[in-house]
């Protein structure tokens, strides 16, 4: 009980002090932090040095191996050294030339004579070298030691290459009929007579050398040295049975090879890797070794460290969270409090603290916004619902009106009876302006779809013309012209035939019939363009902006605009396609003064699925 009053008691001093500890411990753990990072990077940037020198110096010795074994079959390919031979009793030093130029026919007595120069020379000078290609360049080919097949020459991956004037070494792989990888090297022969290129030799050597270059050399007890092709090919490693295996199947493959000097994690721990790549080669010389290795000074003064920054954490723990559970927990409470405020809870309320503090201050403040919001909701719930219930009584008490109003059944007989009526008469006019009105209403009537196809828009359409034409029947003009891979589109119902009453309107009528309307479609990338044209007076500049600029306004707010729609004129029906297929589809109008007008429609080219 006086361990919680005097927590209760604690003065601003007093908490400051414990804050300043924590901070303390922070700087601490910082410090042990920021030299341990710097003493790593160190440590990182000697093992670059190192492998920099190393790896350089090896790709340096391979260049200088692979260049001293291309001196020594110069004088061979030339033809300056002589064969005696015992089966010819002659001496000629000039076969390999002879035999690789295109003319050049060798009887089986020269060719012996061939195999076994090239054997001398595989015995008396690398004893790594396994067997010796000669290759012409229409690729024919010679082999030293053995008879190999097109489908065994295949498998080499210097046959399947372009013969080329440079000296080319080709990466481990295996022979057909050898345990051990090879690498080979192709050397570039030329013509004596006119120093152009006439074949190549092929060395296939075994990785004696290049173990004696690499195999011994260690970094720390388990880093290692290995040589990767540029095609990522393993071309060495102290382990064999990785050789000639691509790195991206071995256990390697998590090796990312994209920079020359790069600290990677592999299996929890980290690998410090540097590489260096040939100029001759191009391959990568790759030097890799654990962190753990070249830092095991670091790992002793870190255990220090650690043991030094256990006990200052242990005093700190034993203090802190008391005093810390005291102060925080209002905070957390508050915090919760807020959370159930977020899902809807408005009953909840924050305890208080018993100082009087911030965070008391807080608590009452969060309280005091709770019940106001409390009350607020259920001011505005009962206000929306009162509201609600009022929409719903008008839109009832307005269909009701619309139905005792109008009576459809009453409407169609009344049409069919003056339908009837001018056929007995014989006044097709009256007959067919009945006919029409009947299916107008009918059409419009149907509430079941707002969206049709566009044959049905224009079936409709046609009708009312018709009933235009009769009013106008000697100088009224209309003409549909739409295509019929046109008429499957789907469109808005009572898209077209507001837009044509609009023309009728303020075109036909003000010209006593003299007038004409037409209706075209045309595409536009995924969009379908439907014109109505009239050549009316058309519209004064007044009327024409603002006409567009009420279609702005519905375009930016079209569900603002549809509570102010005043008939099914042209707002009315840029309001609905906007509503209906977004912003970049609606109506657009055109006038030239004295001239007419073009309303331009805009709709998606949407087809049923069953329609090809």
């Amino acid at each position: 009980m006086m361990m919680k009053h005097l927590i209760y008691r604690l003065s601003l001093r007093q908490r400051i002090t414990i804050s300043f500890i924590t901070i303390t411990m922070i700087a601490v753990l910082s410090l042990n932090y920021l030299s341990h990072h710097y003493y790593s990077r160190a440590i990182e940037q000697d093992f670059y040095n190192i492998a920099e020198t190393t790896t350089v110096s090896l790709n340096h010795q391979l260049e200088i191996y692979f260049g001293q074994i291309a001196k020594s079959t110069y004088a061979m390919n030339a033809g300056v050294l002589t064969y005696s031979s015992l089966i010819l009793k002659q001496e000629d030093g000039s076969l390999i030339q002879d035999w690789l130029r295109d003319d050049s026919v060798m009887s089986p007595e020269q060719e012996f004579m061939i195999k076994e120069m090239l054997k001398k020379y595989i015995a008396f000078n690398h004893s790594e070298i396994e067997n010796i290609y000669l290759m012409s360049k229409d690729r024919r080919t010679l082999a030293a030691n053995t008879t190999a097949t097109e489908a065994e020459l295949e498998m080499f991956p210097w046959y399947r290459l372009p013969l080329s004037t440079e000296l080319q070494v080709y990466p481990a792989f295996q022979e057909y009929n050898m345990r051990s990888p090879l690498i080979a090297m192709a050397i570039p022969i030329y013509d004596v007579k006119d120093t152009t290129m006439s074949g190549q030799l092929v060395l296939h050597m075994r990785l004696t050398e290049i173990k004696n270059m690499f195999g011994n050399m260690r970094i720390g007890d388990t880093g290692y040295i290995f040589m990767v092709s540029s095609d990522g090919s393993i071309v060495f490693h102290p382990e064999e049975e990785l050789i000639a295996s691509p790195i991206q199947e071995s256990e390697l493959s998590w090796l990312a090879l994209s920079e020359p000097n790069s600290l990677q994690t592999w299996n929890g721990e980290q690998y410090l890797v540097s590489y260096n790549k040939s100029e001759f080669t191009g391959w990568l010389t790759v030097a890799l070794v654990p962190l753990r290795e070249m830092a095991s000074g670091l790992h002793t003064a870190r255990f220090s460290a650690i043991i030094v920054m256990s006990v200052l954490i242990l005093l700190i723990i034993i203090v802190m969270p008391i005093a810390a559970s005291r102060i925080t927990q209002p905070m957390i409470q508050l915090k919760q409090a807020m959370e159930k405020l977020q899902t809807g809870d408005l009953s909840v309320r924050a305890p208080l603290t018993p100082w009087r503090d911030e965070i008391q201050m807080l608590s009452l403040s969060f309280n005091r916004m709770a019940e106001r919001l409390n009350q607020l909701v259920d001011t505005v719930y009962h206000m929306e619902l009162k509201e609600v219930q009022m929409q719903l009584l008008q839109k009832e008490a307005t269909i009701q009106a619309l139905q005792n109003q109008i009576n459809p059944h009453l409407l169609y007989n009344t049409l069919d009876i003056i339908k009837s009526i001018a056929y007995l008469e014989g006044v097709p006019k009256i007959e067919k302006m009945a006919e029409n009105l009947a299916s107008l209403y009918r059409f419009t009537a149907n509430l079941e779809q707002s969206e049709i196809y566009l044959y049905e828009e224009l079936e409709n359409l046609k009708k009312y013309l018709e009933i235009i034409h009769i009013r106008y029947n000697k100088h009224f003009e209309s003409n549909v012209y739409v295509d019929e891979k046109y008429v499957h589109a789907r469109i808005i119902k009572l898209t077209l035939q507001p837009i044509v009453e609009n023309a009728v309107k303020y075109a036909v009528e003000p010209r006593n019939g003299k007038a004409a309307v037409i209706v075209s479609a045309y595409p536009q990338d995924d969009d379908l363009i439907i014109e109505i044209a009239d050549n009316g007076y058309g519209i004064d500049a007044d009327t024409l902006r603002g006409l567009k600029q009420r279609m702005k306004f519905i375009t930016e707010q079209p569900s603002q605009a549809m509570k102010t729609s005043e008939s099914l004129g042209l707002t009315n029906v840029h309001n609905r396609l906007v509503l209906f297929y977004g912003r970049g589809y609606g109506i657009d109008i055109h006038s030239f003064s004295g001239k007419g007008t073009v309303v331009s429609v805009k709709i998606p080219f949407k087809r049923m699925d069953n329609i090809s």
